[in-house]
């Protein structure tokens, strides 16, 4: 069965024990199941308009930073698309603090081609994305062509 990168990264934080995507070492405590879902991609690009729109508005930030762990992002993505991840905040994004290899983060509200909608108000924070971008852009070894959307 075909499921999307970010599906299938939700999916191997769901087998794990709810407890477990709270807790920094996620990494260290993938079930066995979710640890071979998660060997089995490569996640340089992680784009959330792949999965169905009501999945995406219903995301929060405990689940994007818990798929953001489980595949080790601070250390392998290369872009973040979260295009339609309405009801994040931005603190999700704190496994990404002091990344090198990650080039570009889309937290655009809208995918291609769809035209803004006034409702609902979207929860994206300056407070808790700024810092996050500042850590990357501020760390040793951060290539200077790193490209941040923020529509």
């Amino acid at each position: 069965m075909y499921l999307p990168k970010p599906s299938r990264a939700l999916l191997a934080v769901a087998f794990n024990a709810p407890s477990s995507s709270q807790n920094d070492n996620l990494m260290h405590r993938l079930s066995p199941i979710s640890t071979a879902i998660v060997s089995a991609q490569q996640w340089d690009i992680l784009d959330f308009e792949d999965v169905e729109k009501e999945l995406a508005n219903k995301l929060t930030d405990d689940d994007i930073s818990a798929v953001l762990k489980s595949i080790n992002a601070h250390d392998v993505l290369k872009k973040l698309k979260l295009c339609g991840c309405i009801n994040i905040e931005g603190h999700g994004l704190n496994p990404l603090r002091g990344s090198t290899v990650l080039e570009q983060i889309d937290i655009s509200l809208v995918g291609k081609h769809e035209e803004p909608e006034i409702k609902p108000v979207p929860k994206i924070s300056p407070e808790a994305v700024v810092p996050v971008l500042d850590s990357i852009i501020s760390t040793n070894g951060c290539s200077y062509s790193n490209i941040f959307s923020v529509l």
